[in-house]
């Protein structure tokens, strides 16, 4: 990667190093003293200033910030009000008739006389030259065609380097993902899947099966769906919503097997849930977030988790009381942080989420444009 990054830093460097370099190429068959020369040295100096400044004003802002935002419209309409100050300015001519001035004056140059037979026919009376075009005077071009050249190379590599830039972020985010997402799926399988898990699950139906209550083949199987669920439908990029929502009811079946009189739990569905789809484990990871730290054996809890769909729409409601003891606590989970960044990759401009934590309350609010 360092490597890389180096090699683009100098291309970049060697092609802002030709352009700046150009009108010297150009002058060194006149004089190149001209460029030690005071007139001469701030001409080249304005120069590169102006060019390195529309690079600079391409790259930090009409890029990132109009055309990043598809602000299609004012982004052309800035190229267009830099381009009509090049053309205004004149850099490259300015520099190089200047430069034919210089050598006039400093080589004695002088036209060649007109013919003794020819007379210099005056200018009509009332003639006037454009501005710039007085007679004797050799201003270049109408338009400066080097500068305006000079200048859609400029942007032609700014936006260059800078598409690569996001290519290359957007990139790296994509993998960034996926590693979290099988670290989610990881962690997840570890959080859930572990001795203490299996041992309070297992332990719970083995009391079932011993009072031989109707409840202990329904918990053996809700337990190998969960299995069954993590290990083979993860995987995949996109679940249908049903299949995330029966492992979530399933895992707090299995849950409410060791809650006490203390716990209260509200759980709700609502609404159409066929023929959708979502990435995984994202629901999981709050409901985990629920069980495990808004449960206290030395108070009452109230646990709430409300999914509901509407329309395109999917709304997530969780909230639990909040323990200081529990807070700060290692969390072996999904983790919340990583959630929230699946959530900005996977759904970006797509999901709207708020966490309170006010009034001891841990109170989640999630809105997914499915």
């Amino acid at each position: 990667m360092l490597k890389k990054i180096n090699f683009r830093i100098i291309i970049q460097i060697v092609a802002a190093v030709f352009l700046l370099s150009l009108p010297l190429f150009i002058i060194a068959d006149h004089d190149i003293k001209y460029i030690v020369t005071g007139p001469g040295l701030v001409q080249y100096i304005l120069f590169c200033l102006i060019f390195i400044s529309i690079y600079f004003l391409h790259s930090l802002y009409l890029f990132p910030k109009l055309y990043g935002k598809s602000r299609h419209i004012l982004y052309v309409l800035g190229l267009l009000i830099i381009l009509a100050g090049i053309i205004w300015l004149r850099p490259f001519d300015k520099f190089i008739f200047q430069n034919r001035n210089f050598t006039e004056h400093t080589t004695g140059f002088d036209r060649p006389p007109s013919p003794p037979d020819h007379k210099q026919v005056p200018p009509f009376e009332g003639q006037r030259f454009p501005p710039g075009h007085e007679r004797g005077t050799n201003t270049g071009p109408s338009v400066d065609v080097a500068s305006v050249f000079l200048f859609f190379l400029t942007i032609i590599i700014s936006f260059t380097k800078e598409t690569n830039k996001q290519l290359s972020l957007t990139t790296q985010r994509a993998l960034i993902a996926e590693a979290e997402k099988a670290q989610a799926e990881l962690s997840f399988l570890k959080a859930q899947v572990n001795p203490h898990f299996l041992f309070n699950t297992l332990n719970n139906i083995y009391t079932l099966a011993i009072i031989k209550d109707e409840n202990t083949a329904p918990s053996i199987m809700k337990l190998s769906s969960i299995m069954r669920y993590i290990t083979d439908e993860t995987g995949n990029d996109f679940v249908r919503l049903q299949q995330e929502l029966d492992c979530i009811t399933n895992f707090i079946d299995l849950q409410k097997l060791r809650l006490t009189k203390k716990t209260t739990l509200l759980f709700e569905l609502e609404g159409d849930f066929e023929n959708k789809k979502i990435a995984p484990l994202i629901l999981m990871a709050f409901t985990e977030n629920v069980f495990k730290y808004g449960i206290s054996n030395h108070h009452s809890n109230k646990l709430i988790i409300k999914i509901f769909s509407r329309q395109n729409s999917l709304i997530l409601f969780c909230q639990n009381n909040l323990y200081p003891e529990k807070i700060n606590t290692e969390r072996s989970g999904i983790g919340l942080e990583n959630t929230r960044r699946r959530l900005n990759h996977i759904y970006k401009n797509m999901h709207i989420l708020t966490i309170d934590t006010s009034q001891n309350l841990f109170t989640v609010n999630l809105t997914i444009q499915l």
